[in-house]
């Protein structure tokens, strides 16, 4: 009898990556877009706890691994099925690729915390959460897709962005998820200060939140809904001809002090004599998406026209694989048959601007994101601090189907307009085309997918927020932090890399059972 209960105590015995797969799973169906993100530290705490109680190395890989690429799996599930729909199954296919290569950008860092932090790793992850996060907005891969401090966009605590921007939501939601994942560890104390912390944190927030009031300017967010497959098959002046007669409608209404198209709205350069003489007749500002205007590149930008182009924004942060090809120079033998397979044969990079330009309408002075730039907040911030008075973000989410995608881009832009205390416009192709105010909620937002042009009301800002005037200073003091840290364990030889518990109990945790550690989770 005992042999059989043995038996059977073993066959649903889970294996230890089905629980970490389940945490990331939990994590993924609370996060963005849902309002049940804010609860994002529970399945947190689960990864923390387990990262703290393996095997340093492989057995923290399998932990960190398994969770974030079930994460990633249900947080970019739009994501495959909107490039099949785009580029056929071959597309949506090998854009499945696109969920473990983001898995390995969490279990890679966390697993080198464990390892070199021992029994100190629950007081390093959220550090680490901080400065894997600045990692993932670098470099021709950047994306920064799920970080972690999104979680709060839809709480009182966003308002926190104006001193630290999203790295601040991170580390919050991060360190509550070791303050959780150590309770164990006898610590009340810790306990207690977080949910101070919280506490403190909802309170400030709300009462530093800019009360909605009307807003003495207007402008009028122009949706042309057009198919993005039709555009990829060849652009025509049909396509501009619909915006000509949204904005033209819109205006008879009542004046308007500024006008916006979304990315790409025009076929050709807003300076182009073919369309110029057009947008001049208007008779209003405007700021639009169109092809740079450099001879023989092919770029993505913005311009500001007011009777005249009054100045260009080329897209700086290009869209991996989509809008540029990374490392082409090394993988261009593998990216050719690929793209002929795809029936994008002769497809080229865009080239990335490299300058930052303010672009100045008559009083407004528009520090324009063009649609995933909007999700790198450094870029707002550089155009603040450059004399932007106003934030305008110009889209194309038609790509992203009618999957969670489009709505996540928007509520991670939307965090912009807390970090810089600006109000934000957004224009997009078939949506999200809205207006946020300073405090993040509240303002009008266009009906999805359908096609018109919407009165929207704004005002200028020339406040400056600690974000604005000193950065990255949560991402510096972190990796300031972590080094401090590891300074002290090379000092203290006998707490250096010593596991939490001993190398049986570590194993047979890795294997779902209990084990105990030998110290505090929080240190020596």
């Amino acid at each position: 009898m005992n042999d059989r209960v043995a038996l059977w105590s073993s066959r649903l015995n889970p294996p230890p990556w089905l629980g970490d797969a389940l945490g990331g799973v939990m994590l993924g169906l609370m996060f963005l877009p849902s309002p049940l993100a804010v609860l994002a530290p529970l399945p947190l705490a689960m990864l923390h706890h387990r990262l703290a109680h393996s095997t340093a190395g492989w057995g923290a890989f399998r932990h960190a691994f398994a969770f974030a690429l079930a994460f990633f799996g249900v947080h970019l599930a739009w994501l495959p099925i909107s490039m099949a729909a785009v580029l056929g199954p071959l597309g949506g296919l090998l854009t499945v690729l696109v969920l473990p290569a983001a898995a390995l950008t969490w279990a890679v860092p966390l697993t080198l915390t464990r390892v070199a932090f021992g029994p100190r790793t629950l007081l390093a992850l959220p550090l680490a959460w901080v400065l894997l996060e600045a990692l993932r907005t670098q470099g021709p891969l950047a994306f920064p897709w799920g970080a972690p401090g999104y979680a709060l966009i839809q709480t009182p605590l966003a308002q926190l962005a104006s001193i630290g921007g999203a790295a601040l939501l991170t580390l919050l939601v991060t360190g509550t998820a070791s303050v959780l994942a150590g309770l164990g560890g006898s610590r009340p104390p810790v306990l207690l200060m977080g949910l101070a912390v919280w506490g403190a944190g909802l309170v400030w927030g709300r009462e530093v939140t800019p009360p909605i009031t009307p807003a003495p300017r207007t402008a009028v967010l122009v949706q042309g809904a057009i198919d993005p497959r039709l555009k990829a098959q060849g652009r025509t002046l049909n396509e501009f001809q619909i915006y000509l007669d949204l904005t033209r409608r819109a205006l008879r209404s009542g004046e308007a002090d500024l006008a916006v198209w979304p990315e790409t709205a025009s076929p050709l350069p807003a300076s182009d004599p073919g369309v110029l003489p057009a947008l001049r007749g208007l008779g209003v500002p405007l700021l639009l998406g169109a092809p740079g205007d450099v001879p023989g590149q092919a770029r993505n930008s913005a311009y500001g026209v007011d009777g005249e182009v009054t100045g260009r924004q080329d897209k700086r942060v290009l869209v991996p694989f989509g809008e540029r090809l990374p490392f082409s120079g090394v993988l261009g033998g593998l990216y050719t048959p690929v793209l002929r397979s795809l029936g994008m044969a002769g497809y080229t990079s865009l080239t990335p601007g490299r300058l930052l330009n303010v672009l100045p309408v008559r009083d407004l002075r528009a520090g324009v994101s063009i649609c995933y730039e909007s999700v790198f907040g450094q870029l707002s911030r550089q155009a603040v601090r450059a004399g932007a008075n106003l934030l305008v973000v110009l889209s194309n989410d038609a790509w992203f189907g009618q999957g969670a995608g489009a709505e996540q881009h928007f509520q991670m832009g939307r965090l912009r307009a807390i970090e810089t205390r600006r109000f934000l416009l957004r224009a997009g192709n078939d949506g999200v085309s809205a207006v946020c105010p300073p405090g993040g909620p509240g303002g009008l937002r266009a009906p999805g997918g359908a096609r018109g042009a919407y009165r929207v009301t704004f005002d200028l800002s020339t406040i400056r927020t600690p974000f604005v005037l000193y950065g990255n200073w949560v991402v510096w003091a972190s990796a300031l932090a972590l080094l401090m840290a590891g300074a002290r364990l090379i000092r203290n030889p006998g707490i250096s890399l010593r596991p939490i518990s001993s190398q049986a109990l570590d194993t047979r945790a890795d294997h779902g059972e209990r084990c105990q550690s030998t110290g505090p989770l929080y240190g020596r």
